[in-house]
C-alpha cells in the first residue's frame, strides 16, 4: 500500500506542476487531493478545480460522493490515479499468471499479454466519470522511470473463444466478447513539466483533465 508520505509527495508534485503553469492559486492540499483556483487573468468566470487522487480515497464510492459534492458546489473534478501496481495499474499476469497461456487471448502477443491490466473498481469508476478510455496516473520515481504524470489509452481486450468447438462442454456458455476487467494500456504522454487543467466545453458533470501547457 502507498504510505501517507508517498501520497503527500504525489500531491506536492501535482501542486508544483500546476504552479509551474502560472495559471493557478493553490487553495488546499492533503494526501488525497489538490484544490486550485484559476488566477484572475485566466478568464472572467474563474473556475475552481479539485484534482483528486482517486485511489487515495478510502473507497470507490467515496470518489463518487466527492465528485457529486464538487458538482453541486460548482467545482470541477480532475481525477488522477497513483500508479502503485496494487490499487491501480495492476498487471493481469501478476494477479493470475495462468493468463499468459490463456487461449482466448490468442490474438495478442506475449508482450501485450504481459502489459495487460486487471482494472480495480476505482479505475472503472474513474473511467466511467471521464466517459473515455484515456486515464492519467501519477508515476513515482523508480529505477527505470522518472517522477511524472503519464497518460494512457486503456484499450479494450477482445476475448476470442473460437478454439472452443460445438463438442466442448463450455460451448454454450462462452462467446467472443470484450473484457470488462482487462485493458491494454498504450502510453500517450509523459508530463514532467508544467501542466494545466483542460475542460470539455459545456459539461454539466464539471470534468477536468491534466494536460501539458
Amino acid at each position: 500500500m502507498v504510505s501517507p508520505s508517498e501520497k503527500l509527495r504525489c500531491t506536492q508534485y501535482i501542486c508544483n506542476r500546476l504552479e509551474d503553469s502560472g495559471l493557478y492559486i493553490i487553495t488546499g492540499k492533503d494526501a488525497e487531493h489538490v484544490l486550485v483556483r484559476e488566477k484572475p487573468e485566466v478568464r472572467e468566470q474563474l473556475r475552481t478545480i479539485d484534482v483528486v487522487i482517486t485511489n487515495a480515497l478510502p473507497t470507490a464510492d467515496d470518489f463518487v460522493l466527492r465528485r457529486r459534492s464538487n458538482q453541486h458546489q460548482g467545482i470541477y473534478t480532475c481525477p488522477i490515479l497513483y500508479k502503485d501496481g496494487k490499487t491501480a495499474f495492476v498487471r493481469m499476469v501478476e494477479r493470475n499468471p495462468s493468463w499468459r497461456t490463456e487461449k482466448s487471448l490468442k490474438k495478442y502477443s506475449p508482450q501485450q499479454i504481459n502489459q495487460m491490466l486487471h482494472l480495480r473498481k476505482i479505475e472503472k469508476v474513474t473511467a466511467e466519470f471521464l466517459r473515455g478510455s484515456r486515464m492519467r496516473y501519477y508515476q513515482p520515481t523508480t529505477d527505470l522511470l522518472p517522477e511524472s504524470i503519464r497518460e494512457f489509452d486503456l484499450q479494450d481486450v477482445k476475448l476470442d473463444y473460437s478454439h472452443i468447438g460445438p463438442n466442448h462442454p463450455s460451448y454454450d456458455f462462452v462467446e467472443n466478447s470484450t473484457s470488462i476487467d482487462y485493458k491494454l494500456p498504450v502510453e500517450l504522454t509523459t508530463m514532467t513539466g508544467a501542466v494545466q487543467c483542460g475542460f470539455a466545453g459545456d459539461d454539466p458533470s464539471l470534468r477536468a483533465k491534466l494536460m501539458p501547457v
